[in-house]
């Protein structure tokens, strides 16, 4: 597959068409990033009633919870979730090509790749994050020392009775930091440029991590400044939010708790949609440049003589 060197200005770029995002259609592009994170939410609220269920019901029986069933099913809820996350974030792309093309979609074509093959697929990079995580957990303990996350614990520990934790240093502080920074930016790169080259470009899960770790490699500036572009607006953006949805919080107080309660999460959702459709975009703009896309580009002009 070919890959495009890109100038390390185009993470500029991609920056400034996320910003712009959804003009074209708002309704879709943000409709469809509240119904991920509604989906989300509903799929996490599950899951805490159906092990509320197994507790309760084992509690009301006058016996102890069998630990291992509540344990299993836990693990397999949450692996459903995982599996769900690049699905919804495959729609969310879909719904953002589409919108940019101006072709018409709605909020709910989100749910487009649950209906598609390719979409399907997508489900196996929740797997591939798993194992990322595993791999990325044994590298951490082994640069910090297993009696650096012994102390670690402690203090959370101490943290949650309400005490105050002392926190020992990691054994190789630097080196720590930098194999963090590495990982997660080759860990990320990989999600969000394998969902498009698996949904738009019809490729396998294997071409798609192959190729979105070459990529990763090839355009690292142009992505790390995207990264650290879209790192820096999320910190402001979280700030700023944050102060909106106290000032709310307080006003509302004045009417009653819920109004407060519901104004404050009403802004932190609107901060959170936002953040979606900056990410996807992004995504979408990186992968449309980096690899092409066919939808987009012009139709070849048919020939019917030949010029000498």
């Amino acid at each position: 597959m070919d890959i495009r060197k890109l100038p390390a200005h185009q993470g500029l770029a991609w920056f400034r068409l996320a910003i712009d995002l959804g003009s074209k259609n708002p309704r879709a592009v943000f409709g469809a990033a509240l119904l991920l994170i509604s989906t989300l939410y509903a799929a996490v609220l599950v899951m805490a009633l159906v092990l509320s269920l197994l507790v309760g019901g084992a509690s009301r029986q006058g016996q102890q919870p069998d630990m291992k069933l509540v344990m299993l099913v836990a693990l397999a809820l949450a692996m459903l979730i995982i599996f769900l996350v690049p699905i919804l974030l495959g729609g969310l792309m879909h719904v953002v090509r589409e919108a940019e093309a101006g072709r018409p979609v709605r909020a709910r074509d989100i749910y487009a790749p649950l209906r598609s093959e390719h979409g399907q697929k997508l489900a196996w990079l929740g797997v591939v994050q798993v194992l990322l995580a595993m791999f990325g957990g044994a590298l951490a303990l082994g640069l910090a020392g297993t009696d650096y996350w012994q102390d670690y614990m402690k203090a959370a520990e101490v943290a949650m009775q309400g005490g105050t934790p002392v926190l020992g240093e990691p054994r190789h502080p630097g080196l720590l930091f930098v194999v963090q920074m590495a990982f997660n930016y080759f860990s990320y790169a990989l999600l969000l440029y394998s969902i498009p080259l698996m949904l738009f470009s019809d490729r396998s899960l294997l071409q798609a991590l192959g190729a979105a770790l070459r990529a990763a490699v090839r355009n690292a500036t142009a992505n790390l400044l995207a990264a650290g572009l879209f790192i820096g607006a999320l910190l402001v953006g979280a700030l700023v939010a944050g102060l909106v949805a106290g000032l709310f919080g307080l006003l509302g107080g004045l009417i009653h708790p819920t109004v407060s309660a519901a104004l404050a999460t009403l802004v932190m959702l609107g901060f959170a949609t936002a953040a979606l459709v900056l990410i996807a975009g992004a995504a979408c703009f990186a992968w449309r440049d980096t690899f092409g896309d066919p939808a987009a580009e012009p139709p070849p002009v048919p020939v019917h003589h030949i010029e000498a």
